[in-house]
């Protein structure tokens, strides 16, 4: 058995073959990087051994490959091979890989960004909501203030709460580019324990006090205090969830 082979044969694979190869190929090699299987500055596996890896030809390994360049995770070099590149060279605005530093919470400065992220986009949201929510929004936003007062005895009920009053508030704001990335980077960072946290009841129920003056600043118009409260808001609870260093 050649070195090749016996790299391949080191190397989990996949039990079936997926559709998309390439996409499929692109995730999983994305998962194996942020989660340090192959770590910044070594070689990512020749063609041979990865094609042995994913029972794919060598076109769909080396567009995988073209995909993972584009992205910053790898830098391609003729005669030279794959190389992994450090991580502060990836592209974390790709979704892909945002997903997966997520998911295996390779750093937590990513979820300390996502937070940054989701205080500006929000608190702007807030102010458009303010200016721009009618009748019928605002009783939306209402009626998902008091599920999330209703769910303070259950955790993941309460959150499912909270990304309803959340999304209501963002809808009401009419910019939908924003809702589209907030929604987007939540929905990959409420797979993180880390960035879950592990509330008491006490820190739900103040939460439950910042939504409902989020919801009275939007009801009097008040454009400047829902921008300040939503910002503080999500600062404040992402405090009392934030994994503390040792």
């Amino acid at each position: 058995m050649s070195l090749d082979e016996q790299t391949a044969q080191a190397l989990p694979g996949w039990p079936r073959r997926p559709r998309r190869l390439a996409t499929a190929v692109v995730e999983d090699l994305v998962d194996r990087i942020v989660g340090g299987e192959f770590s910044p500055g070594g070689a990512l596996p020749i063609e041979p051994v990865l094609c042995q890896m994913f029972s794919v030809s060598r076109t769909v390994i080396r567009e995988a490959v073209k995909s993972l360049e584009a992205m910053r995770l790898v830098k391609v070099q003729q005669g030279q091979g794959t190389t992994v590149r450090e991580t502060e060279d990836w592209d974390l605005l790709d979704p892909v890989v945002l997903a997966a530093s997520i998911r295996h919470d390779a750093e937590l400065s990513i979820l300390e960004d996502l937070v940054d992220v989701r205080r500006a986009l929000e608190s702007q949201m807030a102010a458009q909501a303010a200016e721009r929510a009618g009748a019928e929004q605002l009783r939306r936003i209402g009626t998902a203030l008091r599920h999330v007062t209703d769910e303070v005895a259950d955790a993941g009920r309460f959150y499912r709460a909270d990304i309803e009053f959340h999304d209501e508030v963002m809808a009401a704001s009419g910019n939908r580019l924003a809702r589209a990335v907030v929604r987007t980077i939540t929905a990959e960072a409420f797979r993180s324990l880390r960035y879950l946290g592990d509330p008491t009841p006490a820190d739900l129920e103040q939460s439950n006090r910042e939504h409902r003056a989020i919801y009275e600043h939007l009801m009097a118009k008040d454009v400047e205090g829902a921008a300040a409260a939503m910002n503080e808001h999500i600062k404040q609870s992402w405090e009392k969830r934030r994994p503390r260093q040792r």
